[in-house]
C-alpha cells in the first residue's frame, strides 16, 4: 500500500523532468528558428534595406519556458524589429534618425527643383510678353547708326546707312504688370506662379538643371526690341542682331511728246515704278533684301537675295539682284539719278537684274569696290533657257581718296565686263530711247525693231569703262560701252553674225543751293521746302546728259534699213527740285536725234511705206518721286 504512492510520485517527477527537457529543447529550437528568421528579414549593415544591426542572442530577453513559439517568432514583424519584444540599440536609433533626415532632404530637394523650373518658366514668359509689347509700340528714341544695315552697292539710297535718332533705349511699357503674369499671358508660353524668396543668383543654377530642349524642331523666342522711323520704318531687336526695314519708292510722271503722229507711242501719264522694299538682317552677318515693282503695265519680283556679310572685304550674295555691269546701274540708285532714267545703251543692252551668285566687297581700306558674279544670262529674267551661264565682273577705285587732296578725293575710275552664250528670242527686239528693257516700249520712241524671225544665238560680249567725279556741289559722270551681240535667223541658226555695238554718255549735275555731294543717293536739302518760311525753298540741281548708241550696219540683215536707223543721240536738260529727303520733282526736256529718218507710224500694211516719218522727237518730262 505504501510502495504504490512512492512509485506514482517517482513516475510523476520523471514525467515532469521529461516534459521540462522537451520544453527546453523546443525552446532552443524556436530560438534558433527566430534567429534565422531575423537574419533573413533584416539584412546585415552595408547592404540595401533598413540599416539595422542583427540582434545578438544575449540581447534577447529571457522567456519563460511555457511561452509559445509564435510569440518568439513575433520578435520580427514585417521586416522591422518588434519593440515589444526586441529593444533597439542606440546605434540603431541613430541610423533610423539619419535615414529619416536623408529622406526629408531628398523630398525638399525635389520640391526645390520643381520650384526653380517654375520660376524659370515664369521669367521666360514675362520676357516674352514684354518683348512683344515693346515691339508693338513705336518709339521715338532708337539706337543710332551702329545698328544699321549696310546697304548693298547700288541701293545706298534705298537702304539708309543708319536710323536717325537718339541713343537711349525705349522706356518699358507702362501697361505691363509689375508682378507675376496671369496664366496663358502669351500663346505658346506658360506663365506659372513665381516661388517666393528665390534669390536671383539661383536662376543660372535653375537653368542648368532644367531639362535640355530639343534642337529640332527649334522653338524661337521673342526678344526685346524697338521700333523707329527715319527714313523708312524699322523694327529691330535691342542688340540690333535682328532687323526689318520697310521702304517705299513711288514715281508718277507725264511724258508729253511734240509729235502727235507717233504710233504706238503717245503722250501719257504713267507710273514707271512702284516699289515695296523689305530689307534687314537675321543676325548681323546675314542680310536680306526683297523688293516688288509695278512698272507701267507689269508687276514683277524686282529683287530677292541674301547677303552673307561676315567681312567687308569678302561678301557673298545669292538670289535675284542687280548685276554688276556699268557704273550708272550698279553704283547709282534709281532714286538718286541726275536724269529720270539711265543712258540709252544700258536701257537696251544692260543685263539689268538676274538670278545668280556673286562675290563682292571693298578692299584697300575701302577705296576699291569689286564684284564677280555668275548668272543665268537672261536679260532681266528669272529662268535660264540653256546650260550656259553669264560671267559679269565689276571694278571701281577711288585712288586719291586717302591722299588728302580734296579736289580728287571722290574721283572714281573703273570698268565692267560681261560674257554670255545665249540662244533664244532677241533681247531687246525693240530699241528705245528712254525705257529700260523690258519696260513697256509704247511710252518711248522706237528707233530700231528687229524682224520677227531674229534670235540671239551665240556669244555675247560687253565691256565698259567709267569715270565719276564729285566735288562740292558738282557731279560729273562719263561712261563708254562697247561689245557685240550674235544674231541669227530662225531658218539658219548656225549662221550667226556678230553685230558690234557702241555707246557712251556724259552727264553733269550741279546744286544751285550749295548742297555737297560725294556720290549719288538721297539728298538732304540745306533748307527743306516750307511754303510758310522765308528760306524753305528746298534744293535745286541742274541736270544735263548727252548719250549716244550705234550698231554696226550689219544689223540691217535682221531689220529694215528703210524704216529704222542704227544710230541715235539723246540730249537731256532738266532741273531737280528736292523738297526734302523724301520728295523729289523733276522738270526736263529730252530730244532724240536719229541718224536717218525713221517711221513715226507704220503704214496700212507691213509692206507699205510708213504713214509718218521723223528725224527727231521732243518730249516734255515731268516726274514726281516719293521715297521713304
Amino acid at each position: 500500500m505504501t510502495r504504490m504512492p512512492m512509485r506514482k510520485s517517482l513516475q510523476s517527477d520523471r514525467r515532469s523532468n521529461g516534459l521540462l527537457q522537451i520544453r527546453g529543447l523546443i525552446a532552443c529550437f524556436g530560438l534558433s528558428i527566430g534567429s534565422l528568421a531575423t537574419a533573413q528579414i533584416l539584412p546585415p549593415m552595408g547592404q540595401s534595406g533598413i540599416p539595422v544591426s542583427q540582434p545578438a542572442a544575449s540581447s534577447l530577453p529571457a522567456l519563460p519556458s511555457d511561452q509559445p513559439i509564435a510569440k518568439l517568432a513575433s520578435a520580427v514583424v514585417n521586416g522591422k524589429p518588434n519593440s515589444s519584444v526586441i529593444k533597439p540599440s542606440t546605434r540603431e536609433a541613430e541610423l533610423e534618425a539619419r535615414i529619416r533626415e536623408l529622406e526629408q532632404a531628398a523630398a525638399q530637394r525635389t520640391a526645390r527643383e520643381v520650384s526653380l523650373e517654375q520660376r524659370l518658366k515664369s521669367i521666360e514668359s514675362m520676357m516674352t510678353t514684354r518683348a512683344s509689347a515693346t515691339v508693338s509700340s513705336v518709339g521715338t528714341q532708337v539706337p543710332g547708326a551702329a545698328g544699321a544695315v549696310d546697304p548693298p552697292p547700288g541701293e545706298e539710297a534705298l537702304v539708309p546707312a543708319g536710323v536717325a535718332g537718339g541713343t537711349q533705349a525705349p522706356s518699358p511699357n507702362p501697361s505691363l504688370p509689375a508682378g507675376n503674369l496671369p496664366d496663358d499671358a502669351v500663346p505658346g508660353y506658360d506663365a506659372v506662379e513665381t516661388p517666393q524668396g528665390l534669390p536671383a543668383a539661383s536662376i543660372p543654377a535653375a537653368a542648368s538643371t532644367a531639362a535640355k530642349k530639343p534642337d529640332m524642331p527649334f522653338t524661337p523666342k521673342l526678344v526685346k526690341g524697338y521700333a523707329g522711323v527715319g527714313p523708312g520704318f524699322v523694327i529691330s531687336s535691342e542688340d540690333d542682331e535682328y532687323q526689318l526695314q520697310f521702304h517705299n519708292l513711288s514715281q508718277f510722271e507725264l511724258r508729253q511728246y511734240n509729235n502727235q503722229n507717233m504710233n504706238p507711242t503717245h503722250s501719257t501719264f504713267g507710273i514707271p515704278r512702284q516699289w515695296l522694299i523689305f530689307n534687314g538682317r537675321l543676325t548681323k552677318p546675314i542680310e536680306y533684301f526683297v523688293a516688288t515693282n509695278w512698272g507701267f503695265t507689269n508687276l514683277n519680283l524686282l529683287d530677292a537675295f541674301v547677303n552673307f556679310h561676315y567681312d567687308d572685304r569678302l561678301q557673298v550674295k545669292l538670289g535675284r539682284f542687280k548685276t554688276p555691269y556699268t557704273y550708272e546701274f550698279y553704283a547709282e540708285p534709281v532714286n538718286g539719278l541726275i536724269n529720270p532714267e539711265r543712258s540709252m545703251f544700258f536701257n537696251n543692252y544692260g543685263p539689268n537684274r538676274d538670278v545668280g551668285a556673286m562675290v563682292w566687297g571693298q578692299v584697300f581700306n575701302k577705296t576699291t569696290d569689286y564684284a564677280v558674279g555668275v548668272f543665268n544670262g537672261v536679260r532681266n529674267g528669272n529662268i535660264d533657257n540653256n546650260n550656259a551661264k553669264e560671267i559679269i565682273a565689276y571694278f571701281n577705285s577711288r585712288p586719291l581718296e586717302k591722299s588728302g587732296i580734296d579736289l580728287f578725293k571722290y574721283w572714281n575710275v573703273g570698268g565692267s565686263t560681261s560674257y554670255n552664250v545665249y540662244n533664244g528670242s532677241a533681247r531687246p527686239e525693240v530699241f528705245r530711247t528712254n525705257v529700260p528693257y523690258p519696260g513697256d516700249p509704247n511710252v518711248s520712241p522706237q528707233w530700231l525693231i528687229l524682224n520677227p524671225n531674229t534670235q540671239s544665238f551665240g556669244s555675247q560680249k560687253l565691256w565698259s569703262v567709267h569715270s565719276a567725279w564729285f566735288y562740292k556741289s558738282l557731279s560729273l559722270i562719263g561712261e563708254w560701252n562697247s561689245g557685240y551681240e550674235t544674231y541669227a535667223k530662225t531658218s539658219s541658226l548656225m549662221k550667226g553674225t556678230h553685230v558690234p555695238t557702241n555707246g557712251w554718255y556724259l552727264q553733269a549735275g550741279y546744286f544751285l543751293t550749295g548742297e555737297q555731294v560725294t556720290s549719288r543717293g538721297v539728298v538732304q536739302p540745306l533748307h527743306p521746302f516750307n511754303p510758310k518760311g522765308k528760306d524753305g525753298l528746298g534744293a535745286f540741281e541742274l541736270g544735263f546728259r548727252w548719250a549716244e548708241q550705234s550698231l554696226d550696219k550689219s544689223i540691217f540683215g535682221f531689220a529694215s534699213d528703210k524704216k529704222w536707223t542704227n544710230d541715235t543721240n539723246v540730249v537731256d536738260l532738266g532741273l531737280n527740285w528736292y523738297w526734302n529727303s523724301n520728295v523729289k520733282l523733276y522738270i526736263g526736256w529730252q530730244r532724240a536725234m536719229f541718224g536717218q529718218p525713221i517711221q513715226a507710224a507704220p503704214g496700212a500694211t507691213p509692206s507699205a511705206s510708213p504713214s509718218y516719218w521723223m528725224s527727231s522727237s521732243d518730249m516734255l518730262w515731268l516726274r514726281a518721286q516719293l521715297y521713304y
